[in-house]
């Protein structure tokens, strides 16, 4: 059986499947994206690179729901080139797996048409409490709406034609019209229970970042440069916090310059200050970059309460890790973490837009996390129980290689 993946980025939300795959005996499973994870190999999958398209600068003759549309069609195109090759070179997948978004999977059809075409739906964008989130409620120009009408296209274009749909959590699921909902299948990629796990008493010691001796630590991870993740209010809330405990201390890991030397965070303080107008005390707020996944592991085992916020939006692995690893949670009180995360049960829920509330909430925590152990538990039980990729990947291979022999057993348009 050969199986290609097409994703944006390697290995996008394919991580563990592609790799359950390569390692079925007979099985060549192809990875094609534009952008890869340098440290993230994949045993028994092979990884093809598309040329990156070149950003499109603004230009007065060409809005902004053009623009996006004419990336989304470059893409698809180089992507049909790389497809195209993989033809000529003798290569005609069983199973093709794609994201709908983005444009990579707008002429797979064509190229493939006797290939079973799985997709993962992403995000349908709406005008519903996602789109107004940032707007507070308040309606917006109903021209805003037309980058967004462009990207729903493209997934349209792509559930229209394919012979099975998946999409990871039921929030997203409802963002999508009812008609296409109804043959979505949710499924989560699943977290790896065993890698992130609780380790008491860890500490953070990384090359330039040791935290070994303090008692209290909160910690975020995110993309600093994404609205929609928070980082602006949970860096507002840190005076506060600060004050409140001064023996607490902050690690943040965020994307940064990769030319910044880590050891000095003077320079990405100053950034944020500026972007935040919020001035925090340098010598408790630690900043790295994005780290390897056992170090990332080792800021979430360490961690005394984890902040996780995002905006009425598609859920990061970052949630569902953190709780795996024990972690004691603060969560933005948006639906799609409800859906993960109960207040007062494993986790608890503040107000996205509060800074205050966020802080004073932390300061609560800090001061009883001898009585947070049955939090941590159930936290880390919910992933055991519905996110666990022992159980999840399994499922998922299951539904793929179902749907595609149900598939093969009705005659399809000759090649």
């Amino acid at each position: 059986m050969r199986v290609l993946f097409v994703h944006h980025s390697f290995p996008g939300p394919f991580r563990h499947l592609a790799t359950r795959l390569g390692a079925m005996p007979d099985t060549t499973v192809l990875f094609l994206s534009e952008y890869r994870r340098s440290e993230v190999r994949l045993p028994g999958v092979r990884h093809l690179t598309v040329r990156g398209l070149r950003k499109m600068e603004p230009h007065p003759d060409v809005d902004e729901a053009e623009r996006d549309f004419l990336l989304m069609l470059r893409r698809g195109s180089q992507t049909a080139n790389a497809l195209l090759r993989l033809r000529r070179d003798g290569f005609v997948p069983d199973i093709i797996y794609a994201s709908a978004g983005l444009g990579n999977s707008f002429y797979i059809r064509d190229i493939f048409p006797e290939s079973f075409l799985a997709v993962h739906a992403d995000w349908f964008h709406t005008k519903g409490s996602n789109y107004t989130f940032f707007s507070r409620g308040n309606p917006r120009s109903p021209v805003e709406f037309a980058p967004a009408r462009m990207r729903n296209l493209y997934q349209l274009n792509a559930l229209a034609d394919c012979d099975l749909a998946v999409t990871s959590t039921e929030w997203q699921k409802a963002q999508y019209p009812s008609a296409v909902a109804k043959m979505l299948h949710v499924l989560y990629e699943g977290v790896d229970t065993q890698f992130f796990s609780p380790q008491p008493g860890a500490r953070f010691v990384v090359d330039g970042c040791d935290l070994s001796r303090v008692s209290e630590l909160v910690t975020f991870s995110g993309r600093s440069s994404d609205p929609a993740k928070g980082f602006p209010q949970f860096y507002r809330c840190l005076p506060r916090l600060l004050a409140a405990r001064p023996n607490c201390h902050v690690l943040i890991m965020i994307d940064q310059p990769e030319s910044r030397h880590r050891n000095d965070d003077t320079m990405v303080h100053e950034t944020l200050s500026v972007q935040t107008q919020t001035a925090v005390d340098h010598s408790r707020v630690h900043i790295v970059g994005f780290r390897p996944y056992a170090e990332y592991r080792q800021l979430l085992r360490a961690s005394t309460v984890h902040v996780y916020l995002t905006a009425p939006f598609a859920l990061s692995s970052g949630l569902f890790e953190a709780m795996s690893c024990g972690c004691l949670l603060v969560g933005s009180d948006t639906p799609p973490v409800r859906e993960v995360t109960r207040h007062g049960i494993n986790g608890f829920l503040c107000d996205f837009w509060d800074t205050g509330m966020l802080a004073d909430t932390i300061t609560t925590l800090l001061a009883r996390t001898q009585n947070m152990q049955p939090i941590r538990q159930a936290a880390r039980q919910t992933i055991l129980d519905r996110y666990d990729l022992s159980n999840l990947v399994p499922r998922h291979l299951e539904l793929l290689l179902d749907a595609h022999a149900q598939w093969k057993k009705v005659p399809h348009m000759p090649v």
